[in-house]
């Protein structure tokens, strides 16, 4: 190939889109019932297990948006590493917040607000490596990972102090 010919063409990444709109629709819908108040009776049984799932779910597709991230873009060997044990944390932590929103708390709505838009933004810097000189990988992969340990880890201990 000469240096005159032009770059290929870069396929759409439709998995990557998918992947994407899947997150999107789990996530509204998991904000969308969280509850304010607990109320009684096996209806609060069954909200719960539902939002469970919902959470679940999401966390599962999250985790998929990094792989594809990875494997088609670029990302440090060692987030790959940590996220592996990150990943469920911010899902557990979530969980956990959206249980003291039942018990009558409003604020703690951030964590499960701010935790999946941090994987699905690090999903898409590592998929567009194009992003990486606008975005050192070394740096936003620090900031990244570092607010969702900080954020995962204040949303359980607030469960334990409230």
């Amino acid at each position: 190939m000469s240096m005159d010919s032009p770059a290929p063409p870069r396929s759409i990444p439709f998995g990557m889109i998918v992947l994407q709109v899947l997150a999107c629709v789990l996530y509204v819908t998991m904000l969308a019932n969280v509850r304010f108040s607990a109320g009684g009776g096996d209806a609060v049984v069954g909200e719960a297990i539902a939002e469970l799932a919902l959470t679940f779910f999401l966390w599962i597709t999250l985790a998929l948006l990094l792989i594809v991230g990875a494997v088609m873009g670029q990302m440090p060997r060692w987030v790959a590493v940590l996220s592996f044990f990150l990943i469920p944390l911010s899902g557990v932590a979530a969980v956990t917040a959206i249980d003291m929103c039942s018990r009558h708390f409003v604020w703690p709505i951030l964590f499960p607000i701010v935790l999946p838009l941090l994987i699905v933004f690090y999903a898409a810097w590592a998929r567009f490596p194009k992003l990486h000189a606008a975005l050192p990988a070394h740096d936003i992969s620090i900031v990244v990972w570092g607010l969702i340990f900080v954020l995962s880890s204040a949303a359980l201990i607030f469960a334990l102090v409230l």
